[in-house]
């Protein structure tokens, strides 16, 4: 769902007093100031809060404080798959390098990937070449994001469609 800029984290815990289950994926990401570098945890999705929640829920959760509305996709509300949620979970909770963009590309086939060893192993995504650094790209496509992890080149194959 669509929250208050900069409210987040604040919806996520008004939301799980509730007992409501809320998820904002939190990267940490090192900021640069005239004076200093600080460590900052922000939230990787500005503006959005995943909720998982029953039909009966709704009208409680958009009269919380700080929730503006339901994302909404072809006149309904979005639905991300749980597989891509716990993909997300996954990927943040391993702490690789992340970055988050609105994406409305179509990949063409044999860009598609695999991941052949380590935490993620047999996730697929996309390749995404940036500054001659390779990166895997994984798609939320429920709400048009991406999600793109930094991995080295070794570790990935192509997947025939």
């Amino acid at each position: 769902m669509y929250v208050n800029s900069r409210a987040e984290k604040k919806v996520m815990d008004i939301l799980l007093h509730k007992n409501i289950e809320a998820y904002v994926p939190i990267v940490k990401i090192m900021k640069q100031w005239s004076d200093r570098k600080k460590l900052v945890e922000i939230p990787l999705f500005n503006g959005y809060v995943f909720v998982n929640i029953l039909n009966s829920q709704k009208d409680e959760v958009l009269q919380t404080k700080g929730v503006v509305n339901f994302v909404r996709h072809i006149g309904k509300i979005a639905v991300i798959r749980e597989v891509e949620i716990e993909r997300l979970k996954q990927i943040v909770s391993l702490g690789y390098y992340l970055e988050a963009e609105v994406t409305n590309k179509k990949y063409n086939k044999g860009e598609r990937i695999r991941i052949l060893s380590g935490p993620l192993k047999n996730i697929e995504g996309f390749v995404l070449h940036n500054n001659n650094e390779q990166f895997i790209e994984v798609l939320l496509e429920s709400i048009g994001y991406c999600i793109k992890v930094k991995l080295p080149q070794g570790i990935i194959e192509s997947v025939n469609i």
